[in-house]
């Protein structure tokens, strides 16, 4: 029996139910099933659009969808409707609320940073690079996203962002959930209570087919990878 096929059915039901609203049909069948994956193909007015890959982790029980369209306006509604299903949705652009994704990577010996803000579906600006400490690997990198994020508000009279993130630490250490014992954490913590920005924090698991968070974790590794290979 394939593993997992009665959690792969059940989430894909529910992705076809959503996107049926939207004129977007998925369609799938007994062959379609592979240990802890279910692919589905997509059309619209009958014409095939692409392929989606649905995956299943037990152990922590989440989904996670990968995705081959062509089309952009389809590409952007499936994302749409997946954030909405997993709890991921962002604010609309008329809100006026930014939305940062950030994170931190360590790759090949160099610490790697990114920041993604949105407004709405819009990306406002893409922030990336890497920092000299590498003591902290990801850590370092993490925060470093952080700080970035909050320093372009400031030049940009932002006055309200929510700040999307994986690692803990990073809402826990600036909240005091956390206590900051390293000098990286302090001055972190430092930097946070000094800021002017009204921040909103939400915790988003990795690897959960979060795209706007995906997009961040990929920016991060970018930025390690060319630091190293350009040396």
């Amino acid at each position: 029996m394939t593993m997992c096929r009665n959690e792969l059915n059940n989430k894909a039901l529910e992705l076809k139910q959503a996107l049926e609203a939207k004129n977007i049909n998925i369609s799938f069948d007994n062959t379609s099933f592979k240990d802890y994956l279910l692919k589905l193909d997509i059309h619209q007015k009958g014409i095939f659009k692409g392929k989606l890959f649905l995956y299943y982790k037990p152990t922590k029980q989440v989904y996670s969808l990968k995705k081959q369209i062509s089309n952009p306006a389809i590409d952007l509604a499936i994302d749409s409707t997946w954030n909405k299903l997993n709890g991921f949705e962002t604010y609309d652009s008329q809100s006026g609320i930014y939305e940062a994704f950030v994170d931190g990577s360590y790759t090949n010996g160099t610490t790697g940073y990114a920041s993604i803000i949105y407004l709405g579906d819009n990306i406002q600006v893409e922030l990336s690079g890497t920092i000299d400490n590498t003591e902290f690997r990801q850590f370092g990198g993490e925060l470093k996203s952080v700080i970035e994020t909050l320093k372009w508000c400031k030049q940009n009279n932002i006055d309200k962002i929510r700040i999307n993130y994986d690692y803990q630490g990073i809402e826990s250490f600036a909240t005091g959930k956390w206590k900051a014992k390293n000098e990286l954490s302090l001055e972190y913590v430092d930097f946070i209570r000094n800021t002017s920005t009204e921040i909103q924090w939400r915790h988003i698991k990795s690897h959960t087919g979060n795209i706007k968070n995906n997009k961040a974790d990929i920016l991060a590794k970018k930025a390690a990878i060319y630091k190293k290979t350009s040396c």
